[in-house]
């Protein structure tokens, strides 16, 4: 079997090199020394599927230089990317995003282009870092989340992408939230509002933001903004009423002797969705990414990017 192997391995670094070179004469001896554009997808196939990816690349790389009118040649491209997915580490991930932006342009109408943009969303998310760490990954994931919404509507993968989206918008969310309780605990109550107020008007759908609304009205409250800080007194009070912070709201409202809405129903049910999210997963917001979900460990994540598989044809 061993030898088999090795013997095939030989012939396709044999056909690579010499695919690489010009001349009519090595051409014509390349011609004759072909092996079927379909064994070599169904070789790389089954290097890929036993976990052997750098053969499985080599492969359909020789697919692809060999046969440049092949039907295989858009699974050949995606694989060659999945296979560094596959792989792990930050190099290859990094290389996988390359691989499948660049399926993306040689096959943009292709039906796994919906699948490559999701795999480059996760690749994304993997290499995010905490709330209180650096962010650059975390917009990264996000504007590809919303690449994806723009060009894939209708894609099966939707609804795992929204899911998505709500666990990087609370990350970024949880970065002003923090940022924003540094400065309060400081008395620095103008800097503390900015920050409060970014965290409730970009992310509805934060985990903390009946207490991001809370700390913001106080904020307010504290440099004399009165009236506006009311606004946000009463926006806990009409869609927070599950809130440890509903009655406190309250009071604060009849202190500023500002009218007290009643509970919105449709409101609180929204809230409450997002609001459950925290009691189920405490430690949510709290560890990386990568460590909460044992992204390098091969351990399941709670929503797992499940794009449809390329069919061997």
């Amino acid at each position: 079997m061993y030898k088999k192997v090795s013997v095939f391995l030989i012939s396709l670094i044999f056909i690579f090199l010499l695919t690489s070179c010009g001349g009519g004469k090595k051409a014509k001896l390349v011609e004759n020394a072909k092996i079927p554009d379909k064994e070599l997808f169904h070789t790389g196939m089954d290097f890929f599927n036993k976990g052997d990816y750098e053969k499985a690349r080599l492969t359909f790389q020789t697919l692809m230089n060999t046969y440049d009118d092949s039907p295989y040649l858009e699974n050949a491209k995606f694989y060659i990317a999945l296979s560094y997915y596959k792989q792990g580490g930050i190099d290859n991930l990094l290389l996988a995003e390359n691989g499948f932006k660049d399926f993306k342009m040689f096959f943009p109408t292709s039906q796994y282009t919906d699948d490559a943009q999701a795999y480059i969303v996760d690749i994304n998310m993997r290499l995010m870092r905490g709330p209180t760490r650096d962010l650059t990954y975390t917009k990264k994931a996000k504007k590809e989340l919303e690449v994806f919404f723009k060009e894939f509507p209708d894609s099966p993968l939707r609804k795992d992408m929204e899911r998505r989206l709500v666990y990087v918008d609370n990350i970024l969310a949880k970065s002003d939230f923090e940022k924003g309780k540094f400065y309060y605990k400081r008395k620095k109550y103008k800097a503390a509002a900015h920050r409060f107020l970014g965290c409730v008007k970009n992310y509805k759908t934060f985990f903390y933001r009946d207490e991001a609304l809370f700390y913001l009205a106080r904020s307010l409250e504290k440099i004399r903004r009165y009236n506006d800080s009311a606004i946000y007194y009463a926006e806990i009070v009409r869609g927070y009423p599950f809130s440890k912070y509903f009655d406190a709201a309250k009071e604060s409202l009849n202190k500023l002797e500002k009218p007290i809405p009643p509970v919105s129903e449709k409101e609180a049910k929204i809230n409450l969705r997002y609001y459950k999210m925290k009691e189920k997963e405490p430690n949510f917001l709290i560890k990386p990414f990568k460590s909460f979900f044992g992204i390098f460990h091969h351990k399941p994540k709670p929503w797992e990017v499940k794009p449809t598989t390329v069919k061997n044809k």
